[in-house]
């Protein structure tokens, strides 16, 4: 089954072992973690491996059985910052990650190629058993998801589609069939989940691979106000999204109405 994550853009300012325990609560396998380039991620993860957070998050993920997807970020293309640059690299090695995004610095500030900062990304992840991420970033080098996926069909690494509720599961199919094995995972939004219905999204996603994760995150966060029950809502959906029309079938046939095992 697609592991389905939680990424702590969705409860900004809420601290890691929180969000393991929304994601637990709420049937989520993995979350997704910011240690840089955000205020709340400077604070907690500025001293790098030495972070007190970092030993407390580890076990915390090990005793609920929650896992870590992705990592983030690293900016390309900006001021050169190699502390930074191998922070998040070592944290998200340590936090068991499979993924590492990175993005074009925001604003059109990029004083080198963000493309060839990329390229050493790939290789630098090599050392650390990571698949690099790239998300574009509008107004810069690589403004696109198209222009991102060129990118690393050229240097290596994997994108994220993002999967908006208002397309089609043919639509969301060619996007996934488009970034074939460049696909890192794919990414809904909590905003559009949030004015959707089971009955209008259901099988949206029942062509994504079973071995393609699915991340739950935000581009606007929200409140955090009644987090708990919004993420429940999402994970329930998402799981509806993957159900083949077959399997929906079946399970309403059989009376059964619950998530997910």
């Amino acid at each position: 089954m697609n592991r389905i994550a939680l990424q702590e853009s969705t409860a900004p300012g809420v601290a890691p072992h929180t969000l393991v325990d929304i994601a637990r609560r709420t049937g989520f396998d993995s979350i997704g973690l910011r240690v840089s380039h955000t205020a709340g991620a400077e604070v907690r993860w500025h001293k790098g491996a030495g972070s007190a957070e970092l030993a407390a998050v580890v076990e915390h993920l090990l005793a609920n059985r929650v896992s870590v997807l992705d990592v983030g970020r690293v900016e390309l293309g900006g001021r050169p910052n190699d502390a930074s640059y191998r922070t998040v690299l070592d944290l998200a090695s340590r936090l068991g990650a499979r993924y590492v995004t990175a993005s074009p610095v925001p604003g059109g500030g990029e004083i080198s190629s963000a493309a060839d900062e990329f390229a050493r990304l790939v290789q630098d992840c090599d050392d650390y058993l990571l698949i690099p991420l790239l998300v574009p970033a509008p107004g810069s080098s690589v403004p696109t998801d198209a222009a991102a996926l060129d990118v690393v069909r050229r240097v290596g690494g994997a994108v994220i589609v993002t999967a908006t509720t208002d397309r089609s599961a043919f639509e969301i199919e060619s996007q996934v069939l488009e970034a074939g094995n460049h696909l890192g995972y794919v990414r809904m939004l909590a905003e559009q989940l949030d004015r959707t219905t089971e009955e209008a999204s259901a099988g949206l996603l029942a062509t994504v691979p079973v071995h393609v994760p699915v991340a739950v995150g935000s581009l606007t966060p929200e409140d955090r106000h009644d987090l708990d029950t919004r993420a429940h809502r999402w994970s329930v959906l998402v799981d509806r999204m993957l159900e083949h029309p077959l399997a929906r079938d079946r399970r309403l046939s059989l009376g059964l109405d619950g998530p997910r095992d």
